[in-house]
């Protein structure tokens, strides 16, 4: 529902109107940025906005909210709305009711929606100024309001762009950018249509060096890689790299640098138009010298795929493939050999394995008969399919060599394929079984999932809930616990690797990143990640509050007697700001797992040790931990299911 409703409008609020106070139980990060308001500023406020009226705010807008909720179920306003800073914003305020009251859930729910800087129209009543009127003069007494009127369009995003706008903007950012990140899913995906174009090269190369491009042989597509591998070179010289030391390379200079020294010369010889010059009609000796260059050029780019063979054959289901293909590759070079020994053979008069095959299929024996068209795809089938039956060590022997020569062409080519035959299946038989452990080792513990509910005599629905978490749990980690891969680390290697999985954390919570690095390091190792399914509870009430929780991801709800008061999403805290002398309390509401949620905890013990080996961390403790929910606040929350003031 929250997602559905940020697609629509991204500043917005949660009412539950259920309750008397009419309490504001979600509150979007777009609303407490533009606003300025802190999220404790704002969550469980009354929803009639008091902590946004200022001197140009109609006091008609308490009354118009309460009705709006307890009689409407739509409603739009028109107010002047205060920043915590007291900047006066016009604001369009959008009511609607989104949940009605039921059977199972009584709780019935309103969204505010808030459109800054846009005002329906309005007519002032008897003896009430335009605050239109009265914005203009605070406008002009507060300059300070001016880079948020100029850059507003930035700040609330224009929504009614077309697709086909953001896709050429993107293009355009694209080719006007200075960088281009060597994992990008543009530059990724130009990889593999260069690699797919060489394989095409790889393939053609020796057939037209064997057949004179009698078979399998495309002018049009040769010409077409011709121009369009020679067309992403520009792209290397903008493209960033990894240095020695592990850094990413973003500076023009460098980048250049880099691939002047390394495949420039490669790429400058194949990008010149060598094969253009067969379509001029040349002499004899400048055609035999394109011919000889684009054949060149064709090994050279068979070359280079080669040695970046690496950065494609990371996933197993592509390496098998490619492992494949290697063994393909190497019988179609292989087949090409043979035939251009057999046909030499036949030119100069000695029998051999090409004499045989016409016999056997009753061609006529003719000088010329080597040279026909009709007869090349049934030469580099006959050639591909003996070197085949070698390489897999079946050997019928239907094509055999008849002379010297080819007997040790054979004798090599035996040699060779044994040493591939065993290289290649053995790591294609490598590559299955880490593909097949991967999933046996699913399957027991799915096994043993069923056979522990199925002993036990689980209840059908907290058998799902068991299931349910067994599959986000294996869809999140593979089944790799981080703590067991981490054991025989050194502990310099544990914290990076911490500092890395806990990113998030220390990147957006100011109690973690303002403090010392030595802290920082101490802390990722004694933070734990914990994942919850839909429906879960995090915490019941009563129960004692042990740690403090940090919501990375997903949305919790705060339920107090049944009734929802708070909706907390990423970013926010809850717990309690706890000290060391402080005695561990009791929670004071039940929190449940709305979708999937991710959540880091600092237990109050590993706090405990950090305070001893840091204790300048507490200040850091003290003054930068905001707990969005004081979870074991012992205030009276009763206020909140009263009945609100007569305005």
């Amino acid at each position: 529902m929250l997602t559905n409703i940020h697609k629509i409008c991204k500043m917005f609020m949660l009412v539950n109107s259920s309750l008397p106070s009419l309490p504001i139980v979600f509150v979007s990060n777009e609303f407490t940025s533009f606003y300025r308001y802190a999220r404790d500023d704002v969550y469980l406020k009354n929803a009639r906005l008091h902590f946004m009226m200022g001197p140009s705010t109609r006091k008609k807008l308490l009354s118009e909210v309460k009705h709006t909720m307890a009689s409407s179920n739509e409603n739009t306003l028109s107010h002047i709305l205060y920043t915590k800073d007291g900047i006066p914003i016009p604001t369009q305020i959008g009511l609607l009711r989104i949940k009605e009251p039921d059977e199972n859930n009584k709780d019935c729910y309103f969204v505010m929606t808030f459109d800054p800087f846009k005002k329906k129209h309005w007519e002032p009543g008897p003896g009430e100024k335009d605050p239109e009127e009265e914005l203009e003069c605070e406008l002009g007494e507060k300059n300070f309001i001016a880079p948020i009127l100029k850059f507003k369009d930035n700040v609330i995003g224009n929504e009614g762009q077309s697709f086909r706008r953001n896709f050429f903007q993107t293009l355009l950012q694209l080719f006007l950018s200075n960088k281009l990140l060597a994992d990008s899913t543009f530059r990724l995906t130009w990889d593999w249509v260069i690699l797919l174009l060489n394989i095409w090269a790889t393939f053609s190369v020796p057939l037209q060096v064997s057949f004179n491009r009698k078979i399998y042989f495309s002018v049009p597509l040769d010409v077409a890689t011709d121009i369009f591998l020679p067309s992403g070179h520009s792209l290397n010289f903008r493209t960033t790299y990894v240095n020695p030391d592990g850094l990413v390379i973003a500076d023009n200079r460098k980048m250049a640098e880099h691939y002047l020294m390394g495949w420039f010369a490669l790429d400058l010889v194949t990008a010149l138009p060598w094969q253009i010059g067969q379509f001029s009609n040349p002499p004899e000796f400048l055609d035999c010298l394109c011919n000889a260059m684009v054949q060149a050029i064709q090994v050279l780019r068979m070359l280079k795929v080669v040695m970046n063979m690496d950065g494609y054959t990371r996933n197993g289901p592509i390496l098998l493939t490619f492992t494949i293909t290697y063994f393909f590759f190497l019988g179609h070079l292989i087949a090409c050999g043979w035939f251009i020994l057999g046909r030499i053979q036949y030119e100069n008069g000695v029998a051999g394995w090409i004499t045989y095959h016409l016999q056997m299929n009753n061609y006529q024996i003719t000088a010329d008969v080597i040279y026909e068209d009709e007869l090349q795809r049934d030469f580099y089938s006959a050639a591909l399919y003996f070197i085949m039956t070698i390489f897999t060590t079946v050997g019928f022997g239907n094509i055999s060599p008849w002379n010297v020569q080819e007997q040790i062409f054979c004798v090599v080519t035996m040699l060779v394929s044994a040493f591939s035959y065993a290289i290649i299946f053995g790591s294609a038989t490598s590559i299955i079984m880490r593909m097949g452990a991967h999933q046996s080792r699913f399957l027991d513990q799915q096994h043993d999932l069923e056979l522990y509910a199925a002993v036990n005599k689980f209840p059908l629905a907290l058998r799902n809930r068991m299931e349910d978490y067994f599959y986000y749990y294996w869809y999140n980690s593979k089944g790799i616990e981080n703590s067991k891969m981490m054991e025989r680390w050194p502990r310099s290697l544990q914290e990076d690797t911490s500092l890395f999985l806990h990113r998030v954390l220390f990147a957006e919570w100011p109690v973690f990143n303002e403090t010392s690095t030595g802290c920082r390091r101490a802390l990722s190792l004694q933070i734990q990640r914990n994942g919850f399914t839909p429906g879960d509870y995090i915490a019941h009430k009563d129960d004692c509050v042990d740690c403090v929780y940090f919501l990375v991801r997903g949305h919790v709800k705060i339920k107090i007697n049944g009734n929802l008061i708070g909706i907390l999403g990423k970013g926010d805290t809850f717990g309690e700001k706890w000290w060391p002398t402080t005695v561990t309390g009791k929670a004071n509401a039940d929190i449940q797992a709305m979708t999937y949620v991710e959540i880091e905890t600092l237990t109050h013990d590993s706090l405990r040790e950090i305070f001893i080996k840091f204790p300048d961390y507490w200040e850091v403790w003290e003054k930068k931990l905001e707990v969005t929910y004081e979870l074991t606040d012992t205030a009276d929350k009763s206020s909140i299911f009263k009945n609100l003031p007569e305005d």
